[in-house]
């Protein structure tokens, strides 16, 4: 098993090479604020409407909720790594394009510390991506003639974070998880005249973002089980009285979940540059430097977030159901003290975990798990003077791999794949209606590292 895991560690190390220099958005709402937001979490989490909050998997990491690592199990080290890609449309007045885009998802590793009590994780992935090409025109009716503008943008942010979960109580734990936030995005924004590009001046704008910092993140959940095992007297085989367990009727169990990321400026450091010139935007010649600034330093003010949900499901684990509700508060968010064209944004978002052979013993696809979920958001952007929501449905499928380790106490790994359709925007005047297919594919793999020797 432990070949094997290093094997996959291997291989995916050279699929994220790979995928890393592919964008993961074209979407032009990616020209605001930090750029086209990532989906959070993993193929698990998004199969599920992207609920995170409330919902644990011993076999699968979610490092969305701080407080989950500790209901791993006992002794095993886990191990992940996703791979996502889309499709999109992206439809205006005018017209109608699509495209594909793909990259790494996230990259995970959880640990034990203290058995049951102390586990601790790191986890990187993108949190969000800009690779957008726009262009408008008015019409040639003016002594300039037909003015173009043209605006580009391409690069991204990432984060990586260091997660610490501990159990308080038999029902109650606390996690907190810092991220330090990196990468670099570049745009450029140019207004040329292409009829009196030797006589009038065009003007381009160019510049770059780089985040240098980190932020914070809290959860808590809470579980409690409506029957729980339970030992009563009785006789053995031989007649001897003892003590032994009464057969446990399915039941419920009942999960709350909580987590608070609080508002908090990150370092950052800006390049700007303005220019007046003759020609097109290919072939020009530089007139003037309007302005130029290098490498200053300011801050980004990130947006506090605050997540509540809740998981009902069976203690034989044959279904599950979830629903979360969050709150971005994107008032206060701001760029070099420049706010931009956000405003503070709900989500709600459910989901359905069904699996019809989970009293059958071992792994495999008899013991595979379907979801289904959705979810919608009113939209953190306000363009055109209104709001840009987005509606999605999920579907999600799940395979259990269980493998002996040392001592044939086994480890189960998890494969899960998840597929999103939804879209935002509108088909109107200075807007853009977005509908896309997202595929997200998690490996989770299970095994035992820190075992102690025994002796006979």
């Amino acid at each position: 098993m432990r070949n094997s895991f290093l094997l996959f560690a291997l291989l995916f190390s050279g699929l994220l090479t790979q995928f890393n220099g592919q964008n993961l958005s074209q979407s032009p709402y990616g020209r605001y604020a930090l750029g086209d937001l990532m989906a959070p979490g993993n193929a698990w989490n998004h199969s599920l409407g992207g609920s995170a909050v409330a919902v644990q998997d011993s076999s699968v990491l979610n490092f969305e909720q701080p407080a989950s690592l500790v209901t791993m199990s006992k002794g095993v080290s886990i191990f992940e790594g996703g791979v996502s890609g889309a499709w999109q449309e992206y439809q205006s007045t005018q017209r109608t394009t699509t495209g594909t885009t793909a990259g790494y998802n996230s990259v995970g590793l959880a640990i034990p510390i203290l058995r049951g009590k102390w586990h601790t994780g790191f986890k990187l992935n993108p949190i969000s991506n800009t690779g957008f090409i726009l262009r408008d025109s008015t019409a040639a009716d003016t002594p300039e003639g037909k003015t173009l503008f043209t605006y580009l943008g391409n690069g991204g942010f990432s984060g990586l974070s260091f997660t610490n979960s501990f159990m308080l109580f038999r029902k109650l734990a606390l996690g907190a998880t810092g991220r330090l936030l990196f990468g670099r995005t570049s745009y450029s924004s140019q207004v040329t005249f292409p009829d009196q590009a030797s006589l009038v001046r065009a003007s381009s704008i160019t510049g770059s973002t780089r985040l240098s910092g980190y932020d914070l993140n809290f959860g808590a959940t809470f579980h409690h089980s409506f029957r729980d095992r339970k030992k009563i007297s009785g006789l053995s085989g031989d007649g001897t009285a003892e003590r032994i367990k009464a057969p446990l009727r399915d039941s419920l169990h009942m999960r709350l979940g909580l987590s608070y990321a609080p508002q908090m400026s990150v370092r950052a450091f800006e390049t700007y540059v303005a220019e007046t010139f003759f020609g097109t935007a290919d072939f020009g010649t530089i007139r003037d430097t309007i302005l130029f600034r290098n490498n200053e330093q300011g801050n980004v003010v990130m947006p506090s977030r605050l997540a509540a949900g809740f998981a009902l499901g069976s203690t034989s684990q044959k279904w599950l159901f979830t629903a979360e509700y969050q709150m971005h508060d994107w008032n206060g968010f701001s760029m070099f003290g420049r706010s931009d064209s956000v405003r503070s944004a709900y989500r709600v978002s459910a989901g359905l975990q069904w699996v019809p052979g989970a009293n059958l013993k071992g792994s495999g696809i008899r013991k595979a798990a379907y979801r289904l979920g959705g979810y919608y958001t009113d939209g953190y952007l306000r363009l055109a003077g209104r709001a840009i929501p987005e509606t999605g449905i999920t579907l999600g499928f799940g395979l259990p791999i269980e493998v002996p380790t040392y001592y044939r106490k086994p480890a189960r790994s998890m494969i899960n794949l998840a597929i999103t359709a939804g879209q935002r925007g509108a088909v109107e005047p200075n807007l853009i209606r977005e509908r896309f297919v997202r595929v997200s594919l998690t490996f989770s793999l299970n095994d035992r590292w820190f075992i102690q020797s025994r002796f006979d």
